[in-house]
């Protein structure tokens, strides 16, 4: 099954936005590492974006379908969201 135009935008739109995505935290993580510091970083907004993305990357782990053979297909549509999800916290974890 090759995916329609429509599926295939979509599927672009989610890595543009897994991209910016990530990119949002390099300068928070810059701003640490070359600061030394962790002054002035908002931990409320990272402890609440953490659990925002966990819940996200766990929703989509979860709602995969039963049959096997559909998983894989499943988890190639929804890759990019899935990394943006799970990498953001990762990073998010470094920031703090």
């Amino acid at each position: 099954n090759s995916p329609d135009l429509i599926e295939m935008s979509g599927f672009i739109c989610g890595c543009v936005s897994c991209v910016f995505y990530l990119g949002s935290r390099f300068p928070q993580l810059h701003k640490n590492v070359s600061g030394r510091s962790t002054e002035g970083t908002f931990f409320l907004l990272f402890a609440l974006a953490r659990m925002g993305n966990c819940t996200c990357a766990l929703s989509l782990v979860l709602k995969m379908p039963k049959p096997e053979s559909s998983r894989a297909l499943c988890f190639v549509h929804h890759l990019s969201w899935l990394v943006g999800s799970f990498g953001v916290l990762f990073l998010d974890i470094f920031v703090s």
